[in-house]
């Protein structure tokens, strides 16, 4: 078996350290790409250049490989924007079936596609939480509630990481988010993986109308907007206010006030079973509790004694309301395309809801089949979790979920299931990238490429051409193609010349994986 380079910074001199910070401040004025337009900062969409060539580099087996010989920049963006990072062979892959086809088969792939990935099955099948019930997790976990929340971390991560549905797992994490439910909140820790289960990842890619309906009738939601607590004559407006705000019609959706309170008296009686005991698990209608009287929200009258009726009534009415097409296909559009995408994406977006009825596999294709998507390059940034994800992708990494990973994505700002506020994560650049959250990445890079993190190990002689020799600009030239999608300018490479060889060949990927221009999402 090939043996893992390792270098311990404790052996690190001041010289060393001096040419590491001279390589990393080159790196950092490195804001474009040679003979490319992708941009680390800027706000006017960048068009796609010519496909970027470089000479053979053969790999280890002597054999030239697809991906070392081109990126071509459309497939490098929509491998970078739409799974959590490519592997070795995904980019000459999508170049070879085109985008648009890439973009089809992920939409059209179900569960099935990851039954035989023994690799995830292994992996996941050690973790009982993500398919326990709500009874199952109190049972078990109740004075280990840390248990709780770790795996269901580690079960993303390892999603992100393993699974051939790449773009379903993105849309997963966007729906989490979209519907953010703080799984530390009290009896959310028995709670929360029901949701992830039946509510999310169920209804992630069906019709939008199902999506919220399940979200509305989650125990999850409910406990964590405080909907339990919400009863005829002492109404609570939580989950009434998010559900129009945030979850349906966005802030400027036209609603009032007066709506907020009349959808609130809607949802009274609308409880968890077993709360009284401390022991939540199902939805529960509690009809004593409901207000029967008549209602009228945003003009949708609701007649007395309409009981169940009135929140399922409101809830079609949302689904398809203009104002919540346009506020979450311009959701959509800020994950995928830009920080402020342009109006025209989303309103195809809009247009294919409308079409379809909600169906949210022909809003996403919409939006993604886009002349605005594939002109998108160097307009997103990556999160916490694409950064940690991708860079295990990208190096090959034999990924085990421990303690020190989910502590690197608490220092860069995104542990998982962990932002408190209902409107989820940010996903602005300008959220994610101060001082502490850099060191973060850097930390988490260097400890990755040297093998030193705890669980997880990368073969480094299998990111080394053939014949890598004291220094080498083919190293420097396959890390930044497999890294960056490119070749650097002359002036970086040569900065980074001393880091390449097999000695350190670990603080060359992780100055890479550091970089500015790793950071950006195609």
């Amino acid at each position: 078996m090939t043996q893992i380079v390792e270098t311990s910074l404790k052996k690190l001199t001041r010289r060393d350290m001096l040419k590491i910070s001279l390589a990393a401040t080159a790196l950092a004025g490195c804001s474009r790409l040679r003979d490319s337009t992708r941009i680390v900062q800027g706000n006017s969409p960048a068009t796609i250049p010519t496909a970027l060539i470089l000479p053979a580099i053969s790999n280890n087996s002597g054999a030239a490989t697809a991906d070392n010989l081109t990126a071509d920049p459309l497939s490098w963006l929509a491998v970078n924007r739409l799974t959590f990072g490519p592997r070795t062979g995904d980019v000459a892959r999508v170049q070879t079936m085109g985008v648009d086809a890439f973009i089809d088969e992920q939409l059209g792939l179900d569960d099935s596609a990851d039954k035989s990935n023994p690799v995830l099955n292994e992996r996941l099948a050690k973790l009982d939480v993500p398919k326990a019930s709500p009874a199952e997790i109190r049972a078990k976990y109740d004075a280990k509630r840390g248990e709780v929340f770790q795996q269901m971390q580690t079960a993303a991560i390892l999603r992100a990481v393993y699974s051939q549905r790449q773009l379903y797992e993105l849309i997963v994490d966007f729906w989490s988010n979209h519907f953010n439910i703080y799984i530390a909140k009290g009896n959310g820790f028995v709670l929360k993986p029901t949701d992830d289960r039946e509510v999310i990842r169920k209804h992630a890619l069906g019709k939008f109308r199902d999506l919220l309906g399940a979200s509305a009738h989650s125990p999850a939601m409910l406990f964590y907007l405080d909907n339990q607590a919400n009863r005829k004559g002492k109404p609570d407006e939580n989950y009434a206010r998010e559900l129009l705000e945030l979850h349906t019609l966005g802030v400027d959706g036209g609603y009032s006030e007066k709506d907020v309170v009349e959808l609130a008296r809607a949802l009274t009686g609308w409880s968890i079973s077993g709360i009284d005991s401390d022991q939540p698990g199902e939805f529960q209608f509690r009809a004593q509790q409901h207000d029967d009287s008549e209602k009228n929200v945003m003009g949708v009258k609701l007649p007395a004694k309409g009981g169940l009726k009135d929140v399922e009534t409101i809830l079609d009415m949302l689904a398809d309301h203009p104002n919540t097409m346009k506020y979450i296909c311009g959701k959509i559009a800020k994950r995928f395309i830009s920080d402020s995408p342009p109006a025209s994406v989303v309103q195809k977006g809009v247009a294919a809801w409308g079409a379809s009825k909600g169906d949210l596999k022909a809003v996403f294709g919409a939006i993604l089949h886009s002349d605005e998507f594939k002109q998108s390059a160097g307009q997103k940034l990556k999160r916490p979790f694409e950064f940690i994800a991708g860079a295990c992708r990208s190096l090959g990494a034999d990924v085990n979920v421990g303690r020190l990973m989910l502590e690197y994505f608490r220092q860069m700002g995104q542990p998982l299931f962990f932002w408190q506020p209902p409107n989820g994560y940010p996903d602005v650049k300008g959220a994610w990238f101060e001082s502490s959250s850099l060191l973060a990445r850097w930390n988490f890079g260097l400890q990755l490429a040297n093998g030193s993190l705890p669980g997880n190990t990368v073969d480094i002689t299998k990111l080394m051409p053939t014949g890598v020799g004291r220094i080498s600009d083919d190293l420097i030239d396959s890390l930044s193609l497999r890294l960056l999608g490119s070749p650097l300018p002359a002036a970086t490479k040569a900065t980074l010349k001393p880091f390449a060889n097999d000695k350190q060949v670990n603080i060359l990927t992780a100055l890479l994986l550091a970089s500015p221009l790793y950071q950006v999402r195609g």
